[in-house]
C-alpha cells in the first residue's frame, strides 16, 4: 500500500512515527515537505515537495493528514482513503477556526484517528470509523518484526494496523468488531476506576458513556451515582449536562415514553419546550423513530441519529436529518438534501464548500448573499482570509 503524510509540521515535530512503522503492507511512504538524507533512510519515507503533491497518482494512495488547513488539498487529491489524524487547538492557531475545519476534515475522512479521549468521545457520537490513539492497558495485544526491529503491540496500535488495512479490502466493515473491542476496553477501565474511585462523578460519568456507546443498559447505574455526586457537591447546572442522559439511555432501550418525560425536565426554554410537544405528538401518532432520533440529537448523539433517519422518506424525517448532517460537519450532504427538499439552502455553509474546492469567486458570492442586506457579510470573509492565511 501507498501512503502520503500531510503533517502539520515538519519531519523532527511530526509525533505519530512509531504508527508508520505499524502500517499494514507498507509498500511506499511519502512525506509532504522536507527530510534530510539520514531521516530517509532511518524512515525510509521519501519526501515530497508539496508543489509536487498533485503529480503522485493520488488514488492508489491513503492520505494521512494531521492538519485541517490541508484540507482544501485533501479534496482536490481525491485520494484512494483518507485517515484524519485529529488534534487539540494548538496555542498559536485560531481556536474557532481549527475546530470549525477539524469538523469538516473528520466528516470526510474513511477513518479518524485522535489521541485526545474528549475528541474520540466527541467524534464517537458524530461518526463511525473512530480509533482512540491512547490507553491505559499495560499488557501487550501482540508482536509484530517491521524492518527488522521487533514492536509489542498495544490495544490501540492492533486497532489502527486492522482499521487501515481493512480499507483496502473488499469487505472493510470488518473492522467494526475492532472499534467495539476498543469501547469495550474503555468502559472495562472506566468501571473499574468507578470502584477505586467512588466520589468522582467524572470518572462515573465517563464509564456510563462507554457503556451507552455499547447499548449496555448499565449506563444508567453508573450515570445515576455521577448525578447524585454532581448533586451531592452543588454542581447546580448538572441537570442538562447529566439529567438529560438518562433520555438518551432510555431511548437506546426503547422506553421512548420515560425518555421524553426525562427530557421534559430538563426543557427550560421555549424552543425546548416546543421540541417536547412534537415528540409527545409523534408518539400519540405512532411516529416513534422521529422521537428517538429527536431524542438522540438532543443529546448530541447525531451518529445514532443519522442512522434512524436515513432510511425514512417524509418531509419531517428529511428536515431533521439535515439538522443532524450540519451538526456533523456533513455539510454536503445537508446542501443536496435542502436542493432536494427545496429548502432554502444555508449560503454560510455553501460558500464555505466552494472556497475548500477552489470556488473562490462562488465563495464571496454565497458569503454576500448569507450576510443580507445588514452588510453582516464581513466576519465571513474574514474567516475566508484567517482560512487562506493558515493554509
Amino acid at each position: 500500500m501507498k501512503y502520503l503524510i500531510l503533517s502539520r509540521g515538519s519531519w523532527e515535530e511530526y509525533e505519530y512515527k512509531r504508527l508508520l512503522d505499524l502500517l499494514p503492507e507498507r509498500e511506499e511512504v511519502c512525506f509532504a515537505g522536507r527530510m534530510t538524507l539520514e531521516q530517509q533512510t532511518n524512515s525510509q519515507i521519501k519526501p515530497v515537495m508539496i508543489a509536487d503533491i498533485h503529480t503522485l497518482k493520488a488514488r492508489e494512495y491513503t492520505l494521512l493528514v494531521s492538519s485541517p488547513y490541508w484540507l482544501p488539498e485533501v479534496l482536490s487529491l481525491q485520494a484512494g482513503y483518507i485517515v484524519a489524524l485529529l488534534e487539540r487547538c494548538p496555542e498559536e492557531e485560531n481556536k474557532v477556526l481549527w475546530d470549525k475545519y477539524s469538523g469538516l476534515l473528520g466528516a470526510k475522512a474513511d477513518l479518524v484517528g485522535t489521541r485526545s479521549e474528549r475528541i474520540y468521545l466527541e467524534q464517537s457520537l458524530c461518526r463511525e470509523n473512530i480509533i482512540y490513539l491512547d490507553g491505559d492497558q499495560q499488557e501487550s495485544y501482540g508482536v509484530v518484526c517491521q524492518r527488522e526491529r521487533i514492536y509489542f503491540l498495544t490495544d490501540y496500535e492492533v486497532l489502527w494496523s486492522k482499521a487501515i488495512g481493512s480499507l483496502w479490502q473488499e469487505e472493510p466493515l470488518l473492522a467494526k468488531d475492532w472499534f467495539r473491542i476498543q469501547l469495550q476496553l474503555r468502559a472495562d477501565y472506566y468501571t473499574s476506576m468507578c470502584a477505586k474511585l467512588p466520589s468522582q462523578p467524572v470518572v462515573h460519568y465517563l464509564a456510563a458513556s462507554y457503556l451507552y456507546l455499547l447499548g449496555d443498559s448499565t449506563a444508567n447505574r453508573y450515570l445515576a451515582q455521577s448525578f447524585e455526586l454532581m448533586v451531592l457537591y452543588e454542581y447546580l447546572d448538572c441537570l442538562i449536562s447529566h439529567f438529560r442522559f438518562f433520555s438518551a439511555i432510555e431511548a437506546k432501550t426503547g422506553n421512548l415514553e420515560t425518555a421524553v418525560r426525562q427530557f421534559a425536565i430538563t426543557a427550560f426554554t421555549a424552543e425546548e419546550k416546543q421540541a417536547v410537544e412534537r415528540m409527545e405528538g409523534w408518539l400519540h401518532s405512532g411516529q416513534d423513530e422521529l422521537v428517538r432520533a429527536e431524542l438522540f440529537h438532543r443529546n448530541e448523539d447525531e451518529a445514532a441519529a443519522v442512522r434512524i433517519l436515513s432510511p425514512l422518506t417524509s418531509s419531517e424525517a428529511k428536515a431533521l436529518l439535515v439538522q443532524n448532517y450540519v451538526r456533523t460537519f456533513q455539510w454536503e450532504k445537508a446542501i443536496v438534501l435542502q436542493h432536494e427538499q427545496e429548502e432554502n439552502v444555508d449560503e454560510a455553509m455553501e460558500g464555505t464548500i466552494h472556497l475548500l474546492y477552489g470556488r473562490r469567486h462562488e465563495a464571496i458570492r454565497s458569503f454576500l448573499n448569507a450576510g443580507g442586506q445588514d452588510n453582516q457579510a464581513w466576519p465571513l470573509l474574514s474567516e475566508m482570509a484567517d482560512l487562506e492565511e493558515a493554509v
